[in-house]
């Protein structure tokens, strides 16, 4: 049987990722990358946006595969 402790504990780490995601795209912080510049012909603000997709989404599957 599960723990509740654990699932508070899941809960709140989820709560953290997400809170850590919003952070990195509010529009202050994505101005900084909206720039001509370009990455690989990609231009920088898209990059930095699926860069951010792509470590929430590992941190989220890192913590749903520790939970259980």
């Amino acid at each position: 049987m599960a723990d509740p402790r654990d699932d508070e504990q899941l809960a709140g780490r989820l709560v953290a990722v997400t809170a850590l995601g919003m952070v990195l795209i509010v529009p202050p912080l994505l101005a900084q990358f909206d720039r001509t510049d370009r990455v690989f012909g990609v231009p920088i603000l898209w990059a930095y946006l699926y860069i951010v997709w792509v470590i929430v989404i590992g941190l989220v599957a890192l913590i749903s595969g520790r939970s259980r």
